[in-house]
């Protein structure tokens, strides 16, 4: 393991960085051109290369099964879905980077930055990739431990069975004596299953995975453990939770600076497969937050050495800072649901059956927790499995995406935000929920980018040829807001009546 890991950090490093283009262009290009590159920052990008020190970098002798499927599915044209938090978060600081060196105009910095950017890509994949074997590793030793202990019950009933046989034959002979023996081996199991059982509880209590930490508590249908920030970091998202916004997680890491006293709250939740592989079905923001808050208390052992272990009646000045470095990262509550069909494996038939009649996402047994945990959740309709297609929510997702990048300054963390700004989450929910796709018969994302740059330079004939800003004789908007959008040239934030004509 360490000796593949080494050799695919040292291939990383010599991959050249991708030139920065900043998607600024007013007819953006279809998202399934062959041609089209993502910006090197994006996490399509960051998986790519990725994937190419797995499948090009490695002989033969040293890639594993586990090598080619996570190859493959890095180069997967939608593996951005699926990523470590980790990884999306040195994607948001590149792409932050990226926009303001290209303001300055400065390239010899860019390349500074490109480069220490590759370096921690190369840590997060590594990361990545340690946690994919030793999730695998584990559920082989559950699997083992499992088939070991069936065949000691097979064992123990195959004994059980000679025994009665035994006593079966002597039956004629000593009818008493038999009946004394038969009520001996009724009794003897029950009592010896009691055992086992209280023996299965202790052993539960101080089982220990080595990914999630101590197992606090195993229920029918899921675990109870008690997880590192900095691991969790580094598993997979659910590949169809909504995207990551690294904005929303700082906003939560600074609003969490506030209420340090009370610690984590919640729990944060994630999916075991067969095959042991783990992944984030909700938290995954939290999960950035807590990602944020452990650089800042690494940054405060640093300054202050004896922030964790003050002596003598030192303390620190600040009261938050003080705070935030007592905050317990290393103990945060995980719960871990099982598959349907492991906690079912007695009904196998039935189950078939019964999933015969469902639909994928009802099939899925990842999409009907997602579901259900969110059902009470401020999440986007559009973002609940099995309300729209794949081919859809991929259009608004690229076109949403596109003006996120290209216009940044005219787009709000806050879902509440007011003119001119726009809620990227918001944003893709009203495409959908204004039909525009089925309206105007749009086929791809770039389609969806050009009518909607149409519709930006209709708003901004309106707006800056009516006095004081009105539309159509309605609600007035603000100085300020014109102002900005007519310094950005950026109109869709002002009103939304663009969506339905």
């Amino acid at each position: 393991m360490s000796r593949t890991l080494v050799v695919a950090a040292a291939s990383y490093r010599r991959l050249r960085p991708l030139s920065i283009s900043r998607c600024l262009s007013s007819a953006a290009p279809n998202p399934q051109h062959k041609d089209q590159e993502d910006p090197w920052w994006s996490l399509s990008s960051l998986h790519k290369k990725v994937a190419t020190i797995i499948a090009t970098s490695l002989p033969d002798s040293s890639r594993s099964d586990l090598h080619h499927s996570l190859s493959k599915s890095l180069n997967n044209a939608d593996s951005h879905r699926s990523h470590s938090i980790n990884e999306a978060i040195v994607s948001a600081n590149a792409r932050d980077a990226s926009v303001q060196q290209f303001n300055r105009n400065n390239a010899e910095k860019q390349k500074e930055i490109e480069k220490k950017i590759e370096k921690e890509i190369e840590q997060r994949a590594l990361e990545r990739m340690e946690l994919e074997l030793l999730a695998v590793k584990e559920q082989l030793k559950r699997k083992e431990e499992e088939r070991v202990r069936l065949e000691k019950e097979q064992l123990k009933k195959r004994e059980i069975e000679q025994q009665r046989e035994v006593a079966f034959a002597k039956w004629q002979e000593k009818v008493a004596k038999e009946q004394q023996q038969e009520k001996e081996i009724l009794d003897k199991p029950q009592h010896t299953d009691g055992k086992q059982d209280m023996k299965a509880d202790s052993s539960l209590q101080q089982e220990h995975h080595p990914i999630l930490g101590p197992q606090i508590a195993h229920l029918t249908y899921k675990r109870v453990h008690l997880t590192s920030a900095k691991k969790l970091a580094s598993l997979p998202v659910y590949e169809k939770q909504r995207a990551y916004r690294h904005d929303r997680a700082k906003e939560m890491a600074k609003d969490k600076k506030k209420t340090l006293w009370m610690g984590i709250p919640g729990v944060i939740s994630l999916m075991e497969e067969e095959c042991g592989r783990l992944s984030i079905i909700d938290g995954q923001h939290r999960v950035g937050m807590m990602a944020l808050l452990s650089e800042e208390q690494r940054k405060i052992a640093e300054k202050n050495p004896k922030v964790n272990g003050a002596t003598n009646g030192e303390q620190l000045k600040d009261e938050q800072v003080d705070l935030l470095a007592q905050l317990d990262l290393d103990n945060v509550l995980v719960e871990v649901f099982l598959p349907q069909q492991t906690r079912n494996s007695d009904n196998a038939l039935a189950d078939s059956k019964q999933q015969t009649q469902l639909s994928p996402d009802e099939q899925d047994d990842k999409a009907v927790i997602f579901t259900e945990i969110n059902k009470a959740e401020p999440i986007k309709l559009l973002d609940l499995p099995g309300v729209t297609n794949k081919r859809t929510r991929d259009v608004i997702d690229y076109a949403a995406n596109h003006f996120h990048n290209a216009y940044p300054e005219m787009f709000s963390p806050s879902q509440k935000c007011r003119a001119p700004h726009l809620n990227l989450d918001n944003l893709r929910d009203a495409l959908f929920a204004s039909e525009v796709i089925k309206r105007e018969k749009i086929g791809s994302g770039g389609e969806l980018v050009k009518w909607m740059v149409k519709k930006n330079e209709e708003l901004k004939e309106v707006f800056m040829s009516n006095d004081g800003g009105s539309l159509d004789g309605g609600k007035k908007v603000s100085d300020n807001a014109l102002k900005k959008a007519s310094k950005h040239e950026f109109f869709l934030g002002l009103e939304s009546t663009w969506l339905y004509k």
